[in-house]
Formats: structure tokens, sequence, C-alpha cells
């Protein structure tokens, strides 16, 4: 569910080429709870400032953002410098797309999904 218009959608930012597989599987957690996502093309930097960046464009103030070994969860209201999830994308598929179900739990004001 990648909208390119306005809709309110999570913010994720997107910058040097990380593995398809990565944020495939967070965007499948994240369309799994049915909420819009869109892509914003940034500058290389800090992840977690990043995601928080994201996070306010984004009207459901959560945002997302990849680093070199780890992706990013940032929630609006919450210091910069203190991301509600951090989870290494080397990590395997259950717990990425769980990371974006939680992402998702977050606009819905859900209950996040434990970890296995």
């Amino acid at each position: 569910m990648n909208f390119a218009n306005d809709a309110p959608a999570i913010v994720i930012s997107l910058t040097t080429p990380t593995p398809p597989a990565v944020w495939h599987q967070v965007l499948l957690g994240i369309e799994e709870e049915g909420i819009p996502w869109q892509w914003q093309q940034d500058e290389e930097g800090d992840a977690i400032l990043r995601a928080w960046q994201a996070a306010t464009r984004s009207p459901l103030l959560v945002g997302l953002a990849c680093s070199a070994d780890e992706v990013v969860v940032h929630f609006r209201h919450l210091p910069p410098t203190n991301p509600l999830f951090r989870l290494a994308w080397a990590q395997n598929d259950d717990q990425l797309r769980q990371l974006g179900n939680n992402a998702a739990r977050l606009v819905k004001g859900l209950p996040f999904k434990s970890s296995p």
C-alpha cells in the first residue's frame, strides 16, 4: 500500500540501497495491519534521526528508517534520540515482519505483538 499522494501514511525514510528482503518483510507487517505507507527520499545520515524526522512528516506520527545494520521505528512524541524500536536487519523474516506489525499497531493504538 505505497501511496504516492497525500493520504495519511507511515513515512519511510529511504537513502542508500537496503536489501529488498529487509523492507519487504517490514512492509508486509505494516500492510497486514491495513496501514498505508510511503517512501520519502532523504539525505544520508543517522537512522534514528531520520526515523524521527520521518515521524514528524507523517500525519500518522510514525516513521521508519534503516542504517547499514538496523531498522528503526520512531514516534513523533518521543525524544529524537529515543526511538521506539530498533532491530538488526540481519534478524529472521518473522522478526522483521513483526516490527512492521508493531509500527502499524502504534498507529492503530493496539498492543504490540510480543517477541517470539
